[in-house]
């Protein structure tokens, strides 16, 4: 068996690879003919990251939930506690059932996204990018992203947390 850490950092890493080569060839391909792609507006690289980071957690959540509920109790030494950090952040949406999970992990990539990608488009003072540029910075934006989102997909199959029911008075 696995150290939960080796786990998570190889179940990271090739989910971070293999989303950016998969991300990266279709923005190639869409992107072909165009020699400079905007920032903001309705074409604008912008919206097209936000689109992808919602889409991409959503897919990516439907996809590994199961599978690493499935397959993880079986690779991996469980600890008896979750990680603290995961009980504050994700215990509200761990209770939830797979799809209500995706849902809410991709409402969460598209909110944070938003202002980490425009801050950084605007520091950077980029107005556009240019094809190859595109193709680079989803790649990596999408690796990146893929990466991060399956360590709280790993937790939530690992520590499947349940309501708990409440205690009445006369219980006490």
């Amino acid at each position: 068996m696995q150290s939960m850490r080796s786990y998570l950092l190889r179940e990271s890493f090739v989910s971070g690879l293999s989303n950016a080569v998969i991300n990266g060839g279709f923005a190639w391909y869409l992107s072909a003919g165009r020699d400079r792609l905007p920032i903001l507006g309705g074409n604008g690289v912008l919206a097209d990251f936000i689109a992808t980071a919602v889409i991409l957690v959503f897919v990516l959540s439907l996809i590994v939930l199961p599978l690493q509920q499935k397959h993880a109790l079986k690779k991996v030494r469980v600890g008896a506690e979750p990680p603290l950090i995961f009980l504050k952040l994700f215990s509200h949406i761990a209770i939830r059932r797979n799809a209500l999970k995706a849902l809410m992990l991709a409402i969460y990539a598209g909110v944070i996204s938003l202002p980490v990608l425009f801050m950084m488009f605007l520091a950077l003072d980029v107005d556009g990018l240019s094809r190859i540029q595109y193709v680079l910075s989803k790649s990596l934006f999408t690796g990146l992203l893929a990466g991060l989102v399956v360590m709280p997909i790993v937790y939530m199959a690992l520590y499947p947390l349940r309501k708990q029911s409440v205690i009445s008075a006369e219980e006490l």
